[in-house]
C-alpha cells in the first residue's frame, strides 16, 4: 500500500468524524451504529466505561464481536457529558503502514483544537503490520500533547502483545489495567435480549466473583432462581445454538437463525485473516476447524490431526497459534499448582458457539455447555480485572493422580473447581474426583439441583451457574 499524504488524512478524517459537524445527529449517518440501531435490541458491554485522562489502552477481541461500536458508543457517551466535539478523533486504519499513523497525529493536529486534551480512537491497530508498537511510543515520549491525550487502540489480534507491552511501558497512563478484552455477549445478557420479558421476571441479583461461590451462596441462589429454572434452562440451550455475537443474535431474533452473510463473513475472516500467510485452501480451512469441533473437550493431539488432515504437523500448530492470537480459540492449560502447565497437552476450546457451528455436524449440547461454560470464568475474571484472560492462565484444568480430569480450577477460584456434566442423574460418579481433590466442588448439571450436602461439593445447573457469574 502507497503511503497516505495528510491531506488524504485530513480528508478522510473530516469525512468519518461525523460527530465535528452535527454532534447531535451524527449518530444517524454512521454506518457502524445504523446497523447496530437496527437491531431489536441494544447492546454496549462497557470495556470503555471508565476510561482515565492520559491513559492508553488497548481493546482486543475478535472480529465482528463489536470493537467499533463499542468505541462509536463511548464517543456517544463523551459528546452527553460535555467533551468537545472537536477533540474526539477517531480513525480505522486497517491496512496501513506504521509511518501512516505518524502522518495520522501530525495531520488531526491541524484539524482539533489547539490545546486541551484530546481523545484518540485508533481501530484495528494490530493490521498495520510494520511495528505500530514503536511508532506509538515514539509519538508518546516526542509529542508533549499526545503524551497527555487519552488513547484507545483496537484490535483483533494478540500476537504483538507482549512486544506492544514492553514498547509501551512507562507510557499508558494512571489505569491500572489498561489492556482490555471484548468477548462476545455472556449468558445474562444474551438472555435478557432474547426474551426480555423473561428476563425481567427473573429476581435481579449482581454477577458474583468465583471466589465467592461457596456452597451457602450457591444453595441460596439456587432457592432462588428455582422457580425460574425451565426459563434458564430453555435460554441457556438458545445460547449455546446462537452464541454471543450481537450479529448472531440479532439475526436469530430476526429470522430464528445466524444470518448466513455473518457465518460466511466469520469463515472468511478466518480464511483471510487468521490464515493470512498460510497457502492454505478454503477446503483445508473448513476441515481444520470441522477436526477441531469433533475433538472438542478433549486435550489436543496435533499429530493425529495432521495425520487426519494429511498436512505437516508444524503446520497444524502455526494455525492453531494464528487461531488463538485472533481470538477463535482459546487454550485451557493443564495446571501444576494453580499455574499453567505448558508442555503438557491443552483443551481448545472456541471463543463463542457460533465458530463450532461453521462445520458440519457441531459439536453436541454437552460439549458446548463445557465450551461456554469456561468462557463465562473468562469473561468473570475479565470484570474482575480488565485484561486478565489474554495470557490464558485464569482458568486451567486439573489432571488427578488417577488420570481423571476436572474441567476448570485456578489461581482466582478461591479453592474452588468446576466439573461440567451436561447431565441429570448421572453426575454422582464423576463428582467423586471433585470430593477427593483439594478444592470445593462445583458439578454443573443439565437442569438437576442438589445442594443439600454442600460439604465438599454442590450440583446446580449451567444456566443457572453462568447467570449466576457471567453479565
Amino acid at each position: 500500500m502507497r503511503a497516505m499524504r495528510q491531506g488524504e488524512i485530513q480528508q478522510t478524517l473530516a469525512a468519518t468524524n461525523r460527530w465535528w459537524r452535527n454532534p447531535d445527529g451524527w449518530t444517524r449517518d454512521d454506518p457502524d451504529l445504523r446497523e447496530a440501531d437496527a437491531a431489536p435490541f441494544r447492546y454496549t458491554a462497557g470495556a470503555l466505561d471508565d476510561l482515565a485522562a492520559g491513559g492508553l489502552y488497548l481493546l482486543r477481541g475478535p472480529r465482528r464481536v463489536g470493537k467499533s461500536v463499542e468505541v462509536k458508543r463511548t464517543i456517544e457517551a463523551l459528546l452527553r457529558r460535555g467533551v468537545a466535539p472537536g477533540s474526539l478523533i477517531h480513525a480505522s486504519v486497517d491496512g496501513w503502514r506504521a509511518a501512516d499513523l505518524g502522518r495520522l497525529i501530525a495531520a488531526a493536529g491541524h484539524l482539533t483544537p489547539p490545546s486541551g486534551r484530546c481523545h484518540w480512537f485508533i481501530d484495528e491497530i494490530t493490521s498495520v503490520a510494520d511495528g505500530w508498537p514503536e511508532r506509538i511510543k515514539w509519538w508518546r515520549d516526542n509529542d508533549a500533547r499526545f503524551r497527555d491525550d487519552t488513547v484507545v487502540l483496537t484490535g483483533s489480534s494478540a500476537a504483538d502483545l507482549t512486544a506492544a507491552t514492553k514498547a509501551l511501558a512507562g507510557r499508558r497512563g494512571p489505569d491500572e489495567s489498561p489492556d482490555r478484552f471484548l468477548l462476545p455477549m455472556g449468558f445474562r445478557a444474551f438472555a435478557k435480549r432474547n426474551d426480555p420479558a423473561g428476563a425481567d421476571a427473573v429476581p435481579h441479583q449482581s454477577a458474583m466473583r468465583v471466589a465467592d461461590l461457596t456452597a451457602g451462596q450457591l444453595a441460596e441462589a439456587a432457592r432462588t432462581l428455582a422457580p425460574w429454572l425451565d426459563w434458564l434452562v430453555s435460554a441457556w440451550d438458545a445460547y449455546l445454538r446462537v452464541g454471543g455475537f450481537p450479529a448472531a443474535l440479532a439475526g436469530h431474533l430476526q429470522a430464528r437463525q445466524a444470518p448466513p452473510a455473518f457465518s460466511r463473513g466469520l469463515l472468511d475472516v478466518i480464511h483471510g485473516d487468521a490464515f493470512r500467510r498460510a497457502r492454505w485452501s478454503r477446503t483445508q480451512t473448513v476441515s481444520l476447524l470441522q477436526r477441531i469441533a469433533d475433538g472438542l473437550c478433549s486435550p489436543v493431539n496435533y499429530a493425529a490431526i495432521a495425520d487426519d488432515l494429511d498436512l505437516p504437523q508444524a503446520s497444524v500448530r502455526r494455525r492453531f497459534d494464528e487461531l488463538r492470537e485472533t481470538f477463535v480459540l482459546w487454550p485451557c492449560h493443564r495446571e501444576d499448582g494453580l499455574r499453567p502447565k505448558l508442555n503438557a497437552q491443552a483443551k481448545f476450546y472456541f471463543l463463542d458457539p457460533v465458530y463450532a457451528h461453521l462445520g458440519s455436524p457441531p459439536p453436541d449440547d454437552g460439549r458446548l455447555a463445557e465450551q461456554q461454560l469456561g468462557v463465562a470464568l473468562l469473561r468473570s475474571f475479565e470484570r474482575e480485572r480488565p485484561g486478565a484472560p489474554l495470557d490464558f492462565s485464569a482458568v486451567l484444568r486439573h489432571r488427578s493422580k488417577t488420570r481423571r480430569e476436572i474441567e476448570f480450577a485456578g489461581p482466582g477460584f478461591g479453592g474452588l473447581a468446576i466439573e461440567s456434566k451436561f447431565v441429570d442423574g448421572r453426575w454422582r460418579r464423576d463428582a467423586q474426583t471433585l470430593a477427593a481433590s483439594p478444592w470445593r466442588g462445583v458439578v454443573a448439571t443439565r437442569s438437576e439441583v442438589d445442594v443439600e450436602h454442600p460439604e465438599r461439593v454442590v450440583a446446580i445447573p449451567a444456566a443457572m451457574l453462568a447467570w449466576l457469574i457471567d453479565p
